[in-house]
């Protein structure tokens, strides 16, 4: 699915070679794929959160969120996206300039596979069971493509997402997930990816 990731999809001003170099090292660690699960949203928008992580994890001065006009829709992706950076687990990672890439693509895929649980820890735990069920019948990061009813209804979602996340947030609930797929991706990266080189 990383193979339909296009530069539209970055929630960040890029060039197309990041997205080339993202889909290259997706084809070099293909048999790794099946590390990006469902949960809130559908897989593919898995693969976009998986992408925008990634990018994420570049050094600072490549990466620049967008502040146009379809980012006002979005509003769950930037209250995410600053959770994120602010995250001293995910700091930790990002901290590392000498960090093979591959180490950084599998986190990449492993935080995006938690970031989608959480989602779905979230609507569950209060009680967002419409919201997510539109959730995952629906392309999140295509929803501006809809009809004019279902974006408004994409809407009152993201809104309400939003409060219950600001809420969640306010636990450790989203650090430790953070942590727990760091550091699956790092015992990933050393026992299987590296040994396999041997």
């Amino acid at each position: 699915m990383y193979e339909e990731i296009t530069i539209d999809n970055s929630i960040f001003y890029i060039e197309q070679h990041h997205v080339d170099t993202f889909k290259q090292i997706a084809s070099k660690l293909d048999n790794y794929s099946p590390l990006l699960k469902e949960g809130g949203i559908s897989l593919l928008d898995g693969w976009i959160i998986a992408f925008n992580i990634w990018l994420l994890l570049l050094p600072d001065d490549e990466i620049i969120i967008k502040t146009d006009e379809t980012s006002i829709y979005y509003t769950a992706n930037l209250l995410i996206h600053d959770a994120i950076k602010d995250d001293t687990h995910f700091r930790h990672l990002k901290d590392r300039s000498n960090a093979p890439q591959e180490l950084f693509y599998l986190a990449s895929l492993l935080l995006a596979t938690g970031l989608n649980e959480w989602i779905l820890f979230v609507m569950k735990k209060y009680r967002l069971y419409d919201v997510m069920k539109r959730s995952q019948s629906r392309k999140y990061f295509n929803a501006l493509n809809d009809t004019e009813k279902e974006i408004q209804i994409f809407l009152e979602d993201q809104a309400l997402f939003v409060k219950a996340a600001v809420q969640e947030l306010r636990e450790e609930s989203f650090s430790q997930m953070i942590k727990k797929y760091y550091d699956k991706a790092y015992f990933i990266y050393i026992d299987h990816y590296k040994q396999s080189l041997i």
